[in-house]
């Protein structure tokens, strides 16, 4: 059975930042990661961000 699948932002609950508030909320588009890993981050509301790659996870929808 195929289940639907969406890209979230989940950054470590133990990282605090500005973009912590944002836990949870759906991606739009996601860059390819620079040399330090990190990512930037376009979320379904316009919002966005630099991220680390792994702080972009898919969930079930």
């Amino acid at each position: 059975m195929a289940s639907e699948i969406r890209w979230v932002y989940r950054p470590p609950r133990n990282r605090r930042s500005p973009e912590s508030d944002l836990a949870g909320a759906p991606v739009f588009g996601v860059s390819a990661a620079d040399a330090a890993g990190l990512v930037d981050v376009i979320l379904t509301d316009g919002t966005r961000l630099t991220a680390a790659a792994g702080d972009v996870v898919a969930e079930p929808y």
